[in-house]
């Protein structure tokens, strides 16, 4: 794609409050305004006791309308007050005007904000609260549990911190729902529609090792995404990211052929993840009592189990119910589950790999010690052109810092039934929604090319792969790292800016600089994990085989974690060689709910 077909993006950061200068006689007299006064030889230390003050002001303005924990003492239901305005310190109040003077040496600084803005301060979070409720719902519609109640607790938390706690209400389209009433319930219903069912169990004598495959339901459907931790020993398991369905326990030692009943908490609090929206990180860090909810612990009944005579075989003859009885299927199966049962198999079956899938494998081996679920699988074999992809084997990953992920793995071999590459797979919703599309849309095989893209980029960032990414992405290709948040028209048609009045830093970055984001991220992370929700994908023109991919992703590393909405403009007129020639990223969705997409991009002249 040259750049002259290319759409010019600017970005243009604003700051939303407009302030006349004012005296600070004036600011006191009028009326019009909350203000907090700050002395000091310091600045820094002057402005920050000034804030402080405002921050004490407000509380004696507002402390009337909080419901959330009224006391007899007046002291103690001012502190509450004050300690929850605290929690819109440091996004809103930080950007309140200033004055300063300085005489011999002394600052005085006063901070101050007109009243009438107050209650735009509390709307803010109110449209936040709805927004993150109505997110619970979507996420738990699509059996993303633990998207859902990560959203609804969010929303619990920022609750009570807003003025109108009591009162606040939500129409669903059937009810009128009270907040403080309808999202403790919601959380409580969804803890209680989990079931837990054991499903497999193992023990290994000579490793003192057992390992229970435990079956995810809710309201008797499989549950797509959830966090858990259980009870071992002496502490508590690490959070797992449990997939499809599906979690793993591990008992090592004494503790591994004991039957019992196992602790498993659900997470729903997050705290690690809270930085994703500094309103939440204020109320969690704010000293404001948080709600909890006791039934998320749950537990499952351990069999004593005995040994396994033949630890590490798997029964070839069960594995496969569909186009998996071929010989060369039952060989694949047994090289790779051997050779993640027992790590040294794998340097004795080299000539069963392409160069590039030996290094895939190896690396599958050594960075996430990965480790087979299931003692029996159900394969599913696709052949698309020369390739065999075999779907999905559900694995465990392990990092060394406490980091569990549950992953299903595909398979994918050449047309000399060689492993020639190893992917992670999209989740069953995904893949089932880009399967049920009209042939008008896509080919059955080109169907298939697009899951298999979407897998070989998740899993490229996944296994920190630049080599795939370098060859993926257009040399001339626009890629937009930051927020896009509002669009504005211009008199130029060819170009759209956009306006923000959030602090985020706007990037558009060249192929080169990209790659080389990528390479300090990736040798800075021991992991990197990118979860997909809501894949939308759409095609520009019907006679051309380019695709707008709209995302919901999750990413999770060992230093940084967030959330946002990828496009992926992917050009598949040569399936074997896709190549991405627009990728954006943005934090959250524009006022009217969209996300960019194929309309603001042209392609004429790809």
């Amino acid at each position: 794609m040259k750049k002259a077909h290319l759409i010019f993006i600017t970005f243009i950061l604003c700051f939303g409050i407009d302030c006349i200068s004012q005296t600070v006689n004036e600011v006191k007299k009028s009326g019009k305004y909350i203000y907090g006064i700050g002395r000091s030889n310091d600045y820094d230390k002057a402005d920050k006791l000034a804030l402080n003050d405002l921050i004490s002001q407000i509380s004696v303005n507002v402390k009337g309308e909080f419901g959330y924990e009224r006391t007899d003492s007046n002291f103690v239901y001012k502190e509450y007050a004050k300690s929850v305005i605290k929690t819109y310190s440091t996004a809103t109040l930080n950007n309140v005007p200033r004055i300063e003077e300085e005489k011999n040496g002394i600052y005085n600084v006063v901070r101050y904000m007109q009243k009438e803005d107050l209650s735009k301060v509390f709307e803010k979070r109110k449209v936040a609260i709805i927004e993150y409720l109505k997110e619970g719902v979507r996420s738990e519609w699509k059996l993303q549990i633990a998207d859902a109640i990560r959203n609804y607790y969010w929303a619990n938390i920022l609750l009570i911190s807003h003025p109108d706690y009591n009162g606040m209400k939500y129409f669903n389209g059937r009810d009128s729902l009270l907040l403080k009433v309808h999202l403790p319930n919601k959380i409580n219903e969804i803890f209680s529609n989990i079931n837990i069912e054991i499903i497999e169990q193992s023990y290994n004598q000579l490793e003192k090792y057992s390992k229970c495959i435990l079956g995810l339901k809710y309201k008797g459907d499989t549950i797509q995404s959830l966090d858990y931790t259980f009870k071992t020993k002496n502490s508590w398991s690490s959070t797992i990211n449990a997939k499809n369905g599906l979690a793993c326990l591990e008992f090592y030692g004494d503790d591994a052929k004991k039957g019992k009943d196992v602790k498993i908490r659900i997470e729903y609090k997050y705290k690690d993840k809270a930085f994703f929206d500094r309103d939440v990180q204020s109320v969690m860090s704010s000293g404001v009592d948080l709600p909890s909810f006791s039934n998320q612990e749950m537990s499952a009944s351990i069999k004593k189990v005995k040994s396994e005579k033949n630890d590490g075989e798997i029964s070839i003859s069960q594995i496969s119910k569909e186009k998996a009885n071929t010989q060369k299927i039952k060989s694949f199966i047994e090289i790779v589950i051997k050779g993640l049962k027992n790590k040294n198999s794998i340097l004795n079956t080299a000539e069963y790999f392409t160069p590039d899938g030996l290094i895939a494998f190896n690396k599958l081996l050594k960075e996430g010690n990965a480790m087979p679920l299931l003692r029996d699988n159900e394969l599913k074999t696709v052949k698309i052109n020369n390739e065999t992809l075999v779907r999905s084997i559900p694995m465990r990953l392990t990092f060394s810092k406490n980091r569990q992920f549950i992953e299903d793995v595909v398979f994918i071999l050449d047309e000399n039934n060689k492993i020639k590459d190893i992917n992670f797979s999209l989740s069953k919703i995904a893949i089932k929604d880009i399967l049920s599309k009209d042939e008008r849309f896509a080919t059955t095989e080109e169907k298939y090319f697009i899951i298999r893209f979407l897998e070989n980029y998740k899993t490229a960032y996944c296994s920190k792969r630049i080599d795939y990414l370098q060859q993926v992405f257009d040399e001339e290709a626009l890629i937009i790292v930051g927020s896009i948040l509002k669009k504005r028209k211009t008199s130029d048609a060819s170009q759209v800016s956009f306006i923000s009045n959030k602090e985020v830093e706007y990037q558009r970055l060249s192929k080169k600089e990209y790659i080389s984001r990528l390479e300090r991220i990736f040798k800075l992370n021991e992991f990197v994990n990118l979860h997909f929700e809501d894949n939308i994908v759409k095609k520009a023109k019907k006679d051309m085989s380019i695709y707008g991919i709209q995302i919901a992703q999750h990413y999770t590393s060992d230093t940084y974690a967030d959330k946002g909405y990828l496009f992926l403009m992917v050009d598949l007129r040569d399936m074997l060689n896709p190549i991405v020639h627009v990728r954006t990223w943005q934090p959250q969705k524009n006022a009217d709910g969209s996300i960019y997409g194929l309309n603001d991009f042209p392609i004429e002249n790809i």
